[in-house]
C-alpha cells in the first residue's frame, strides 16, 4: 500500500501516530481539492519465468507433514500455472478482450430465476434480522418494559416528523442522525440500528449527490442570492444547535447552506454575529463525528476563541506557534501558518475535517503574511468544505469566485451592510465631543467646523509657548485623565482606547495612576481573580516589574493590550475586560482582529499610522475594523468612536475618507519563497506551476483560459484548412517574399511618420505635390496634394504620434472604378481615368514624390470639371513615364533629416527593397492573391503563437521570478539540474520558524553550529528569529562574535548568489534577516538566569521575550531534525539539550 512518503491519496497508508497532527517533511501533501490529476499510461504486466513451475524442483512434503502430497501429473501443474499467467496478461492488457465471449453470451437464466432468487434473499435477511437481540429480548421476563413509554413517544414523534415534511424533500433526507442542542450530548434510546443506519446511508448519500453537483457546475461559482427563509423550520427541522435568540436572514441562510454540506463566505460587520457561523459548522461536525479547523491570524484572536469554544464545546484544542493543547480534538484552534504546515506535511488528522473555517480573511491584505492564506486555502483536499468571514469588503464575490474556481466548489456569499449597533463619530479637541457623523452615515459640516474653530482657538492662544518632551507627556496624561473622566460621567464607558504603538499604549496606562474606576466589591474580584492567574507562577516571576505594574493599573479598572505583555498577563487582561471589570483599555490595532470584546465607545488617539515603511492615514478598512468594537449588541443603542485632536483637527477630505470611504479590495499578495518550492519540488502531481496558477493574483488570467483553449482549438482547425499556396515557379519563394515586404511596409510606415512630423517634411505638401497614397481603400494610387491640415491633437507617449496625430491632407486621387482592393503587390501604381476628392491621415502618404503639377486648387476642391479633367491627365502622363510611380524625394538631403535612428531606418528601407525587386515573387503575376493568402497563414500562425502562449505556464506573472530562484537552488547545490530535491533542500525544509531558511541550512552545512556549545548556538539562532526593532545597540557575547561575523559573510554569500540569477533583491533585504537585539539575552537564559535578571538587559518588553524564546524552541527541534537527516549525531544532542536548557519558567509557564 502507498504510504505519505510517494502517494497523495487519502487512502494511503497513516503514518507514524507521534505525526498524526502535525504531519512530517517526509510526507508529500494531499492532493489539493479542484486539481485534477492527468490520467497515467496503463501498466504492463510484469513478465514470469514460469520455467521452474515444469514439477522437476517443487517440494513435495509441506512443512508440518511427515508424507509427500502429490497434486497430479506434475507436467499439468505447468500446463495449468502457464495458462494462468497467460490470462494475467490478457487481463492486464485487454480485459475487454477475455470478457468479449461473456458480454456476447446470452443471460444463462430468465425473469422467472430472478424473481425466485429475489424472494429467497428476501427470506434470509428476514430470519436474520429475527437472529438479532434486541432490547426487548433482554427485558422480556420482567414484565414492565422500562423504554416502553419513550417507544411511544418515538412513535408520536416520527409520525409528527412525516406530517411536517417539508416540500423539498433532499432537505429532509440529508439530515444526519437527530442531536439534541448540546453537540456532546449522546443519541436517544428510542433510536433503533436500522433507523440510525439508514439515516446514515442517506445522509452519506446527499452529501456524495451534493458532491457530484459540485463538479458539473462549470459557471458562476460564486452565488450571491438571497433566500426566503420564512419557513427556516421546515428547511432545516433538526438544528446541530440551538442558539437563544432568534438568527438573522443571512444566518439562517448559512446555516441551510451548512446543512447542505456547501461553502459559504460571509461578509459582515464587526459584531455582526459572525461568529455564529462557525459554531454551527463546528456542532455540525460533532454531530458527524468529523472535525473542524477554525483558524485565524493572530495568536490573541485564536486565544479567545479556545476560550470561547471551550465553554459551548467540550472537545476543543488549540495549536499555535507557542502552545499545543489537545491538539487530536474534534475542534481545533489553530494559526494559518500551523494549518499550512500541516498540509505541507500531510498530517493525517486532515483526513478527519469536513470544515475549515477562516476567520478575519480581509487579513489577506497583509504584505507579509496575507500569502499563507492563498496557501492554504489553495492546498485543502477536496472533502474539505470552506467557511470564510470576513468583514465587508467590495470585492467580496470576485475573491469568493476565485476560492469557487480554484477548488471547484460553489462558494455561497450572504453579505449584510447592516450595522447590529449603528455608530456616532465625534472629534474631542480637549473640552468638547464635536460630532461630525451621526448613526446615518451623514457627514455633519457644523461639527467639524465648530471643532475646527475650537482648535485654532486654543492654538492662537498658546502661540509662542514652547512645551518639552516631560511637559507635553505630562499634558497629555492630564488631557487623557480629563477625557476618561468625561466619558464616565456621561456612561460611555467600558472604552478601548487605539494607539499604535506598545510603548504609547504602556506610557499612557502608566499616565492613568490617578484615576479609579472600580467599586471595592469589583476590586476584590479583580484582586481574587489575579492571585489565583499568577498562582502557577515562580516567587521571583511574580514580582517582575509588568506583573506588579499590570497588577496595580487592572485594580483600578484599566488595562493594556499589546503583543509586548507576557502571554499569562495578556490573558488576564482579556478575561477582566470581557467580564466587564476592566472599564478602559489602551491597545493597539490587533486587540479589533476579530477579538470580541465590544465596548460602549472607542477612542482613537491618533488617525495615523506607521505601516512598517512610512506613517500613512488610517485606511477605511483599518478604521472600520476598529471603531466596529463600539457599541455592544443588545445593550448600546448607538456606538460612540472618538477621535482625539490634542493639536491638530484632521482635514474634512480626511475624515470623510477614513469614515465614510470604501474599505480596502481584497489584493493577492502572493508570493514565491525558497521553503514553497523546495516542499512542491518533490511533490510529482501538484507542482510549483500548479500553485502560482492557482493565486488569486492569477485569477483573472486563469479565468480566461477555458475560452482561450477553445479559441486555440479554432484556430488550429482554422489554419489547417487553409489552401496550400501553389506557386508557378515550382519553388513558393512568397513565404520568404511576405516578411520582407511586410517589414518593408512597417519601416516605411515609421519612415514617413518621422518625415511628416517633421517641420521640412511637412512644409514640402504644397498644393500640386505629387504623393502615393496607400491604405486600405486607395492601394497604392498616385494623388495630387490639395490642401494640408494641422489641428492639435492630445499628448500620446510617443512624440512623434502626438506630432502627427492631428495632421491630414485633402488630396486628389486617380482611380480605376473597374479595379479591385487587392494590392498591387509589385508596387505597379493603380492607374485610371477618373479622380476623386478626398481628405486622409497624413499616415496614408506611403511616399512624398519630387515632381510636381500645375493645379488650380480651389476650383479642383470645388470639383470644377476643367481642374478635374486637367488632374487626371497630367497624373496619368507621369505613370505613363514611370509606371512604379515618380521618383521619391531624398529624404536625407531635401528634409535635412539627420537624426542617428532616422538614418538607420532609411538605410535599412533601401536594403529590404532591394530584396524585393530581386525576388521571383515581385514579377509574379499571382502574387496579390498569393499575398493575401500568405497574409491569412501568418495572421492565424500568430494568433497561434499567442494563445499557445496564453495556456502555457510561460503566461503566468511569477514565472521569471520562479526560474530565477530555482537558479539560485540549483547554483547552491539543493537541487540538481532535474529539479531532484538534494540533501540541503532536504534540509532546508525542515526549517521554517526562520526568516530566511536558506541561512540556517547554510549555517549547519558550513559547521558553524557544531562546534558551539547548546548555550552558543540557541543565542546564535535567535538572530534569525527576532524582528523588532531595538533602540540600544545589540550587544553581541565575546564567544559569539566569531559565529555571528561568519553567519553575516554567509548571508553576504547568498545575497550576491540571488542578486547573480537575477532577482531583484539587494545585500540590505537579505542581511535585515539578521538580527542580533536577542542574543545576549537568550545566551544568558539558557544559563539559567532568572527572567526578571534578562529584561534588564534589553529594552524589549517582557512578551517579546517570551514569543521570540517560544519560538526558539521549535527551532531547535527543526535543527534536530536537520541533524538527524544529515547524521550529524553531535549536532543532534546539542540541540536536544538547547531545547531543554530554555524551556523553563514563565516562558513556558
Amino acid at each position: 500500500m502507498e504510504d505519505g512518503r510517494s502517494s497523495m491519496s487519502l487512502l494511503r497508508q497513516p503514518g507514524a501516530r507521534e505525526d498524526f497532527s502535525r504531519g512530517s517533511t517526509q510526507n508529500v501533501p494531499f492532493l489539493p481539492g479542484g486539481h485534477e490529476i492527468a490520467p497515467s499510461k496503463p501498466k504492463e504486466a510484469p513478465s514470469v519465468d514460469a520455467s521452474f513451475l515444469d514439477g522437476k524442483e517443487l517440494l513435495s512434503i509441506p512443512p508440518g507433514f511427515t508424507d509427500p502430497v502429490t497434486f497430479g501429473d506434475a507436467a499439468g501443474v505447468g500446463s495449468i500455472a502457464s495458462d494462468h499467467i497467460s490470462r494475467s496478461k490478457t487481463v492486464a492488457t485487454n480485459p475487454l478482450g477475455l470478457l468479449a465471449p461473456y458480454l456476447s453470451a446470452e443471460p444463462i437464466f430468465d425473469e422467472s430465476y430472478v424473481e425466485e432468487r429475489k424472494f429467497h434473499l428476501a427470506n434470509q435477511i428476514e430470519n436474520k434480522k429475527k437472529q438479532i437481540l434486541t432490547f426487548h429480548d433482554v427485558f422480556k421476563d420482567d414484565g414492565d418494559d422500562p423504554f416502553e413509554g419513550a417507544d411511544e413517544e418515538s412513535k408520536e414523534d416520527e409520525d409528527a416528523d412525516a406530517d411536517a415534511t417539508p416540500p423539498i424533500s433532499p432537505i429532509k433526507s440529508s439530515q444526519p442522525p437527530p442531536a439534541s442542542a448540546d453537540p456532546g450530548s449522546s443519541l436517544k434510546r428510542s433510536d433503533s440500528l436500522d433507523d440510525l443506519l439508514a439515516e446514515t446511508s442517506n445522509w452519506h448519500a446527499t452529501v456524495a449527490a451534493s458532491r457530484r453537483r459540485e463538479l458539473n457546475k462549470k459557471d458562476d461559482w460564486a452565488v450571491l442570492q438571497g433566500m426566503d427563509m420564512s419557513n427556516f423550520e421546515d428547511l432545516v427541522p433538526r438544528m446541530a444547535m440551538e442558539f437563544p435568540f432568534d438568527l438573522d436572514i443571512w444566518q439562517k441562510e448559512a446555516v441551510y447552506h451548512l446543512e447542505n454540506n456547501e461553502s459559504v463566505f460571509v461578509a459582515a460587520h464587526t459584531s455582526a454575529g459572525k461568529t455564529v457561523v462557525a459554531e454551527y459548522a463546528i456542532a455540525l461536525c460533532a454531530k458527524h463525528m468529523t472535525r473542524a479547523i477554525y483558524t485565524s491570524p493572530i495568536k490573541a484572536l485564536s486565544n479567545q476563541k479556545f476560550r470561547d469554544f471551550k465553554n459551548t464545546f467540550q472537545d476543543v484544542g488549540l495549536m499555535t506557534g507557542d502552545v499545543s493543547i489537545n491538539p487530536e480534538a474534534s475542534c481545533l484552534i489553530l494559526t494559518t501558518e500551523i494549518l499550512r504546515s500541516m498540509l505541507y506535511r500531510g498530517a493525517d488528522l486532515i483526513r478527519d475535517v469536513e470544515w475549515v473555517i477562516f476567520d478575519e480573511v480581509h487579513y489577506v491584505n497583509d504584505l507579509d503574511r496575507g500569502v499563507v492564506w492563498e496557501e492554504v486555502i489553495i492546498m485543502l483536499p477536496a472533502h474539505v468544505n470552506l467557511i470564510m468571514l470576513s468583514a465587508t469588503v467590495p470585492n467580496t464575490f470576485e475573491f469568493a469566485d476565485w476560492i469557487g474556481r480554484t477548488k471547484k466548489k460553489r462558494i455561497y456569499v450572504m453579505s449584510t451592510q447592516k450595522r447590529p449597533v449603528p455608530l456616532e463619530h465625534y472629534v474631542y479637541t480637549g473640552t468638547e465631543m464635536y460630532k461630525v457623523v451621526d448613526s446615518k452615515g451623514t457627514f455633519l459640516n457644523g461639527g467639524y467646523r465648530s471643532a475646527l474653530q475650537e482648535s485654532t482657538a486654543k492654538k492662537e492662544k498658546n502661540k509662542g509657548k514652547y512645551m518639552g518632551a516631560q511637559a507635553w507627556a505630562k499634558s497629555e496624561a492630564t488631557n487623557w485623565a480629563k477625557l476618561i473622566t468625561n466619558l464616565k460621567e456621561k456612561k460611555l464607558l467600558p472604552v478601548v482606547c487605539f494607539t499604535f504603538s506598545k510603548k504609547k499604549c504602556e506610557s499612557l496606562s502608566y499616565g492613568m495612576s490617578g484615576v479609579d474606576l472600580t467599586t471595592g466589591s469589583e476590586k476584590t474580584q479583580i484582586h481574587i481573580f489575579i492571585e489565583e492567574s499568577i498562582s502557577k507562577l515562580k516567587g521571583s516571576d511574580k514580582k517582575l516589574p509588568q506583573v506588579l505594574r499590570i497588577k496595580e493599573l487592572l485594580k483600578k479598572g484599566v488595562g493594556v493590550h499589546h503583543g509586548g505583555l507576557l502571554p499569562l498577563i495578556k490573558e488576564m487582561v482579556e478575561m477582566l475586560f470581557s467580564r466587564g471589570l476592566v472599564k478602559v483599555l489602551f491597545a493597539t490595532e490587533t486587540f479589533a482582529m476579530g477579538v470580541n470584546m465590544p465596548a460602549r465607545t472607542v477612542v482613537f488617539n491618533s488617525i495615523q499610522k506607521h505601516d512598517g515603511r512610512n506613517f500613512r492615514d488610517l485606511l477605511a478598512g483599518e478604521y472600520i475594523q476598529m471603531s466596529g468594537r463600539a457599541g455592544r449588541r443588545g445593550l448600546d443603542p448607538v456606538g460612540t468612536v472618538i477621535m482625539v485632536a490634542w493639536q491638530d483637527v484632521p482635514e474634512a477630505s480626511q475624515l470623510n475618507t477614513m469614515i465614510l470611504g470604501k474599505p480596502t479590495r481584497l489584493e493577492s499578495q502572493f508570493r514565491l519563497t525558497f521553503n514553497m518550492i523546495l516542499n512542491l519540488l518533490r511533490v510529482e502531481d501538484f507542482k510549483v506551476e500548479d500553485m502560482i496558477k492557482r493565486s488569486f493574483s492569477e485569477f483573472s488570467s486563469q479565468r480566461l483560459l477555458p475560452e482561450q483553449q477553445q479559441l486555440l482549438q479554432k484556430v488550429t482547425k482554422r489554419l489547417g484548412e487553409l489552401e496550400e499556396i501553389d506557386c508557378i515557379f515550382g519553388e513558393p519563394d512568397i513565404q520568404n517574399y511576405y516578411p520582407v515586404h511586410h517589414e518593408l511596409k512597417q519601416v516605411q510606415k515609421e519612415i514617413m511618420a518621422f518625415v511628416l512630423s517633421s517641420k521640412n517634411g511637412w512644409a514640402s505638401l504644397v498644393p500640386g505635390r505629387i504623393v502615393l497614397i496607400s491604405n486600405q481603400e486607395y492601394p497604392n494610387s498616385i494623388g495630387v496634394v490639395i490642401k494640408a491640415t494641422e489641428e492639435r491633437a492630445p499628448l500620446r507617449a510617443s512624440a512623434t504620434q502626438s506630432l502627427i496625430d492631428g495632421k491630414s491632407i485633402s488630396v486628389f486621387i486617380l482611380k480605376d472604378e473597374s479595379s479591385t482592393k487587392i494590392p498591387a503587390m509589385n508596387s505597379t501604381v493603380t492607374t485610371g481615368n477618373e479622380g476623386v476628392l478626398v481628405t486622409l491621415p497624413a499616415l496614408a502618404i506611403s511616399r512624398i514624390c519630387r515632381a510636381k503639377i500645375k493645379i488650380d486648387a480651389g476650383k479642383l476642391a470645388l470639383k470644377d470639371r476643367g481642374a478635374v479633367s486637367q488632374g487626371v491627365q497630367q497624373m496619368s502622363k507621369l505613370l505613363e513615364v514611370e509606371p512604379l510611380g515618380p521618383q521619391e524625394v531624398d529624404l536625407l538631403k531635401e528634409f535635412r533629416l539627420n537624426d542617428i535612428d532616422f538614418v538607420e531606418k532609411y538605410q535599412r528601407k533601401q536594403i529590404l527593397e532591394e530584396r524585393a525587386v530581386t525576388s521571383k515573387c515581385h514579377t509574379c503575376p499571382k502574387l496579390a492573391e498569393q499575398y493575401v493568402l500568405m497574409a491569412k497563414h501568418k495572421e492565424l500562425e500568430s494568433k497561434l503563437i499567442t494563445l499557445k502562449f496564453a495556456v502555457s505556464d510561460d503566461n503566468l506573472l511569477l514565472m521569471p521570478e520562479f526560474q530565477q530562484r530555482l537558479a539560485v537552488l540549483e547554483k547552491l547545490n539543493y537541487i540538481d539540474k532535474d529539479k531532484t530535491v538534494l540533501l540541503k533542500g532536504r534540509v532546508a525544509r525542515e526549517i521554517n520558524t526562520v526568516t530566511e531558511s536558506l541561512i540556517a541550512t547554510e549555517l549547519i552545512f558550513e559547521n558553524v553550529l557544531t562546534p558551539l556549545t547548546p548555550n552558543e548556538i540557541v543565542a546564535l539562532l535567535s538572530s534569525l528569529i527576532f524582528e523588532e526593532k531595538e533602540e540600544a545597540e545589540a550587544v553581541v557575547p565575546e564567544k559569539l562574535e566569531e559565529a555571528k561575523n561568519r553567519m553575516v559573510a554567509i548571508a553576504t554569500g547568498l545575497a550576491n548568489v540571488q542578486v547573480e540569477c537575477g532577482l531583484p533583491v539587494t545585500h540590505k533585504d537579505v542581511l535585515k534577516n539578521i538580527n542580533c537585539g536577542m542574543m545576549e539575552v537568550v545566551y544568558e537564559w539558557s544559563r539559567q538566569m532568572p527572567f526578571s535578571d534578562i529584561c534588564q538587559l534589553t529594552d524589549v518588553l517582557e512578551g517579546s521575550i517570551v514569543r521570540c524564546i517560544t519560538r526558539l524552541d521549535e527551532t531547535c527541534k527543526e535543527v534536530r531534525n536537520a541533524a538527524r537527516i544529515i547524521g550529524d549525531t553531535s549536532l543532534y544532542k546539542k540541540m536536544e539539550q538547547a531545547s531543554a536548557l530554555i524551556k523553563r519558567d514563565i516562558v513556558f509557564a
